[in-house]
Parts: structure tokens; sequence; C-alpha cells
């Protein structure tokens, strides 16, 4: 078994102070109490998101990065092709935003959300 070098997290020891959760829920709870941290060990906010109706994780969120199918500029919502506002980010716009992250991970970006622990000890498992 090789360790990994190029991840700081790895490296450093630093992962998610809980398991990883199972519901949706149970990772916003997460977040917006700021009980997750990165991998730098420091603690995320949590806070509202100013381009989306998320909370901020670390992530690059698609909204703050200009959309190439509809052509709306960082900090708009995409357009339908009637002209009214869509719900959800196209998908160009959230396949760019993941690769931002894939680059930031591979720079070994700190303040990346921390990773989960992989084997969690049987007192930190949610389900029985």
């Amino acid at each position: 078994m090789t360790t990994e070098l190029s991840r700081p997290s790895t490296v450093a020891g630093v992962h998610q102070p809980f398991p990883a959760p199972v519901y949706r829920f149970e990772y916003e709870q997460l977040l917006a109490a700021g009980a997750l941290v990165d991998r730098a060990g420091r603690p995320v906010s949590g806070a509202p998101c100013p381009t989306c109706d998320w909370l901020v994780d670390t992530f690059t969120c698609p909204g703050s990065l200009p959309c190439p199918r509809c052509s709306v500029t960082a900090e708009q919502r995409c357009i339908r092709p009637s002209g009214h506002a869509a719900d959800r980010f196209h998908t160009g716009r959230v396949r760019a935003a993941e690769a931002e992250d894939r680059a930031r991970e591979d720079a070994g970006d700190p303040t990346l959300l921390a990773p989960w622990p992989e084997h969690p000890t049987p007192d930190e498992r949610l389900l029985p």
C-alpha cells in the first residue's frame, strides 16, 4: 500500500472530525454548524453563498463562473431559451467548476474541504 504524497491532507493527517454523512441534510447541518474543516485543519464557515442558494463549502460555486451555454456572466443565474431564469445551472457551467476544483486539488490547495475518514471506528459509524 502506497501513500499519495501529492495530497497534503493525507500527509498532514487532516480529516473531517466526523464520519461521512449518509444524507444531504446531515451534510448541510454539519456545514451550517461550522463543524467541517479544510485541508489545513481550519473550520469552514458554512456561510450563505453570495451567488447561489447553497452554503459555502470551499468548492467552486458554478455561479461564480460565466456560463458557456447561455453566456451569462459570473454571479448571474443561467437563462432558459425562453429568457426566463433557470432554476439550475447548465451542465457546462457545473463541469467548469468541477474542472477548476480538480486543478486546485492537483495543485495541493489547502482551502479545499478535508476528506472524510476512510475507516471510521465502530463508535463513529452512523448506521449499525
